[in-house]
């Protein structure tokens, strides 16, 4: 999983005024297509664009597109599907402005993810599902994801973006680490005489992945909580690919870029899943959405600048910052940007950490409203977010965001701790 960057970032307000005040950035166009070859009937797509809430006096547009690659059954997929949505959207408090609708997607995302997979569970249905979602609000695109489906976008000036975590345990350490430390066990599955075969797993229930939604049956240690990334992209726009494990076991990054460029979004998507099985073959079901945001003046057809050659550097920078030489030139630069622009990006597994907000965010959130499931409580009946942590004497009582007893037991569960608050342990601790 990527780390938190360490340069500063432009704030997120600063930069949608600047846009709003400048008359020459307008809203982009967003042209998507998609493709799939069926293996086992297992991936599901979720294609929206053009959605409409009220700004004040007018209304504000956006855009969602979402992947979900199911298994051991398509109930969690097909569930996720017809729900996140309206479970992220239903976390987001109304009449915000748009600067601070933006902010609050992070957050949202988180608590509709959690919701998603706690009503789910509920249903008593054993499939789970990877998601990658992603939300298109003018240039600012904000994607949250569990599970190894991928969201990576190619700017206009060329640069690799990798806008999404891969939750699989056998190439992320931070999360064998985590459902170690909290009383699971993670190996290869044993045959029998010490012979041990195929990827990582998390025990009991053997899924090779350590984030999903549904799974009831793995046991605590698979979370719902997403990896979320916010960026804003350059008035030049982009290119997205969303795609299934079906493409990324076959394709890098480089090459699913470079053996659809020039094609619009319809036709490049169909080629990423034609190159995809070209190399290994339809092993798994195989889906790709490719998306495309640029100008409005531009003709949707038009090829994609070709990219600057990159050296073996572009991944171990993910995001650069333009220089500035002083702070006569910082309005231009941000006012006319060239570059992808952090805004927000944390992985953590867990839901204080995720839940909780800097203001002006946290003032805007109801406080006798469960912050995941959104069912109103009455006063004193909800429990901090906070409670059970190393910092909760140094809060006050009305400190939130809060939970119903409910998502409270499941926080503590995807968290490894025992009713009392107290973490499992291993026989080694």
């Amino acid at each position: 999983m990527s780390t938190r960057s360490e340069h500063q970032t432009v704030p997120l307000s600063v930069l949608l005024k600047r846009e709003l005040a400048s008359e020459k950035i307008e809203k982009p166009d967003i042209i998507h297509g998609q493709a799939s070859q069926s293996k086992k009937g297992e991936d599901f797509t979720l294609l929206k664009t053009e959605c409409q809430r009220v700004v004040g006096d007018g209304v504000s547009t956006y855009s969602v597109f979402g992947l979900f690659d199911g298994h051991n059954g398509s109930a969690a997929a097909i569930y996720s599907k017809e729900n996140l949505l309206n479970n992220v959207l239903a976390a987001i408090p109304p009449e915000l402005s748009r600067d601070e609708w933006v902010a609050a997607l992070p957050r949202a995302l988180v608590a509709g993810f959690v919701k998603t997979d706690i009503d789910f569970q509920e249903k008593a249905r054993t499939s789970g599902t990877t998601v990658t979602f992603v939300i298109i609000e003018g240039w600012v695109v904000t994607v949250a994801s569990v599970g190894d489906s991928r969201c990576i976008l190619e700017s206009a000036e060329g640069d690799i973006y990798h806008l999404s975590a891969d939750h699989r345990l056998e190439c992320n350490e931070e999360e064998r680490d985590r459902i170690t430390a909290s009383g699971g066990e993670v190996g290869r599955l044993n045959t029998g005489g010490g012979a041990e075969i195929g990827p990582l797993r998390c025990w009991p229930g053997g899924l090779c992945l350590s984030r999903s939604i549904g799974d009831m049956d793995v046991g605590e240690f698979i979370v719902p909580v997403p990896y979320v990334k916010q960026v804003k992209l350059s008035t030049a726009g982009g290119r997205l690919i969303i795609s299934s494990d079906g493409v990324w076991d076959a394709l890098s990054p480089e090459m699913a870029f470079d053996c659809c460029r020039g094609m619009p979004a319809d036709a490049a998507a169909t080629q990423v899943v034609k190159e995809a099985l070209h190399v290994k073959g339809l092993r798994d079901d195989t889906t790709s959405i490719v998306i495309d945001i640029q100008p409005p003046e531009k003709v949707p057809a038009a090829p994609l600048p070709p990219p600057k050659k990159q050296g073996k550097g572009v991944f171990k920078s993910m995001f650069r910052k333009k220089p500035s030489e002083s702070s006569s030139h910082v309005d231009k630069e941000y006012s006319e940007p060239d570059v992808v622009e952090e805004l927000f990006e944390e992985g953590s597994a867990m839901l204080a950490e995720r839940l909780d907000a800097k203001y002006p965010i946290c003032n805007v959130f109801k406080l006798f409203m469960c912050a995941v499931c959104q069912v109103e409580m009455k006063p004193g009946e909800g429990i901090s977010i906070h409670a059970g942590s190393s910092n909760a004497g140094k809060l006050r009582p009305w400190d939130g965001p809060f939970l119903c007893s409910s998502c409270q037991e499941k926080k503590e569960a995807m968290e490894g701790r025992r009713g009392d608050g107290s973490r499992y342990s291993s026989g080694s601790d």
